[in-house]
Order: C-alpha cells, then structure tokens, then sequence
C-alpha cells in the first residue's frame, strides 16, 4: 500500500493518468474524498511512487491522504481479509495502516469501475542500508510473523506467489513462446540456472520449514522508517498468503545481495538481518541459499523483455549462491 512514498509531482494538476492510461480527474478525486468524509481538497500534489495502482496524495482541511486506485483484480473479500490481516498486526503493536470507510462503513470506493482505498499519508524515511533500518525491519518481520502464524485467510489472493517447480516452468515456458525477444544464448543460460536449481531443490529437506502468513514482498523499500531507523509503516499488503517465513527472509537477503556487490558489507549487512529475526530451524538454514537462489531465477523470468538484463546483472550471484562457499554463507 503506497501510503507514505516521494510522490511524482508536487505541482496542481487537472488530470492524472493510471498505469492503463485512463484519466483520473480532479471531478472524481473530490468525488472519492466526499465519500470518505475527507473534507476539502485544498492541493492534489500528484501519483506517489510505487510500480503497482496507482496511489495519489492529497492534501484537504483536515490533512493528507493516499487515495489508492487498484489497478489488480482483488475481490472485496480478499481486500476485507487484508483489512483484518492488519487489524491483527495492530493488535501485536505493528505498524500497518488501515483503509479509511466510506460513509457506507465499506473499506472501498468504487468510481468509473475502478476500486479506490483511501489511507492517511504516512511520513517516513526510505530505506538506505543504515544498520539501524536493518536492524529494525529483520525484528518487525519476525514479528509480522508471529502475529499472523495462527491466522486462516479467506479468500487467498487470486494469484498467489509460489515458487514451486511448476510455477518457474511456466514462466520459464513463457520465455521460449517470446524468444525473438531474448538470445538463444541466455536462454540456454537460463535453462541451465533453473535446471539446476530445481534439482537442488528436489533434494532439499524441507521438514521443518515453519509457516505463517507471508508478507511475500518484503525487500527492504517496502518500509518506511523513522529517523532513528525504527520502522514507521509496513506497506504493500496485496500479497500476503500463508506460506513459509522463510521465503519473506529470503527475499530481503536477495535484495541486500543485489545492490551491494562489496562482499564485506554483504556479510554484515546480512548477519544484522539475521541476527535481528532470530532463531532460523537448521532445516531453513539449509535451504536459505537455495530460497534465494530461486528468488533470483524468478526476478531472471518474470518479465521477458527484462530478462536479458536481469541476467547479467544475478547469474553470478546465483552462481554464487549454488556453489559450496555461497551454500555455506550463513557460517
């Protein structure tokens, strides 16, 4: 949920577009505030970053909000579950925010057949590899986890995020169905990152995997923090599923690894993050580089016209990670 992001412009405008290139106008943004008893816009500053929705600031008499058109499909039940998924991380003192009613005592708006969220803007900083910021995000996940693990949420999401073997090949399919769009020679690469991984993975023991209800996007951005580093906000609901926590720790430590190419500092900042969750099972000590591993195949895959960049930039990092030094990065 982009309730607290840098937003695109700050200047008044007459017209916003979504991410189909249908306008929203200032008619229907007043409309959308008189339904949540908002009060008077008195400056529409513009489209909060964020690559999913589409997520406007506003700021009326009684102060600023995120007005977040749903750009994916999303069932009211599912959007209602989300609502009391975060009703329970309040109730365990987690920063999430709820959606504000409409007058009708709904968590949604619906206007031109677009569902609109409306949420208080939340001031925070990004995340900027402070320890601090590491610290606190690796507490609030295990947290996040331990609030939820004994929640059953109904309806699940209509695409649920699962990396099994039979998800990979699809996407994997998909590449071969457009390769006029990438080389045969990163194709071949690529066939050969996934052919391995899922052997690996074939083998692993994966007993004693703990689950919960998984966040599903936890990298470090989908935060904000505090001056101090303490976390602010958690964002970015939409996915959340059960599955195993492992996963959530493993997507962070995929994005540390990313932007941080200095080995050093990879290290640290990955056993302040471990450190701050705590105890992992030996089972999900195991599997973590491998966890990793097909987070990274899936960032390869999932976009075509991507793919050949993505590549370049995580095949050695994968590569990395599936030989004996990278198996053992924990120790």
């Amino acid at each position: 949920m982009n309730i607290g992001r840098d937003y695109v412009s700050s200047e008044q405008t007459n017209t916003i577009k979504d991410i189909y290139g249908y306008e929203i106008t200032v008619d229907e943004i007043q409309w959308v505030c008189k339904q949540h008893d908002l009060g008077d816009i008195k400056k529409i500053y513009g489209v909060l970053g964020g690559k999913n929705n589409v997520p406007i600031l506003v700021e009326t008499n009684k102060g600023k909000y995120v007005l977040r058109y749903v750009t994916y499909a999303a069932s009211k039940e599912r959007i209602n579950d989300i609502e009391d998924i975060i009703l329970c991380l309040n109730k365990a003192s987690l920063p999430a925010v709820n959606a504000i009613k409409d007058r009708l005592g709904e968590n949604y708006t619906f206007t031109n057949n677009r569902m609109v969220q409306v949420y208080p803007f939340i001031n925070g900083v990004k995340f900027k590899f402070r320890p601090e910021q590491i610290k606190a995000n690796a507490k609030v996940l295990k947290e996040f986890h331990n609030a939820l693990k004994l929640y059953k949420p109904d309806p699940l999401p209509d695409n649920p995020i699962s990396l099994t073997e039979e998800y990979l090949q699809k996407r994997l399919c998909r590449l071969y169905k457009n390769k006029e769009s990438i080389s045969e020679s990163s194709l071949s690469r690529i066939n050969s990152l996934y052919s391995t991984i899922i052997n690996h993975w074939r083998e692993a023991d994966k007993n004693n995997l703990e689950e919960t209800i998984i966040h599903c996007d936890w990298h470090p951005w989908n935060l904000l923090y505090h001056e101090d580093g303490s976390v602010a906000c958690i964002l970015d609901m939409d996915h959340v599923q059960p599955g195993n926590r492992i996963y959530d720790v493993a997507y962070f430590i995929y994005w540390i690894l990313k932007f941080n190419s200095d080995k050093q500092k990879r290290q640290i900042y990955m056993e302040m993050f471990l450190d701050g969750y705590g105890r992992l099972t030996p089972e999900e000590e195991r599997i973590l580089p491998l966890e990793v591993s097909k987070i990274a195949l899936n960032i390869i895959i999932k976009d075509v016209l991507k793919a050949e960049k993505e590549l370049k930039e995580t095949e050695p990092l994968i590569q990395y990670l599936l030989s004996h030094i990278g198996k053992g990065f924990l120790h």
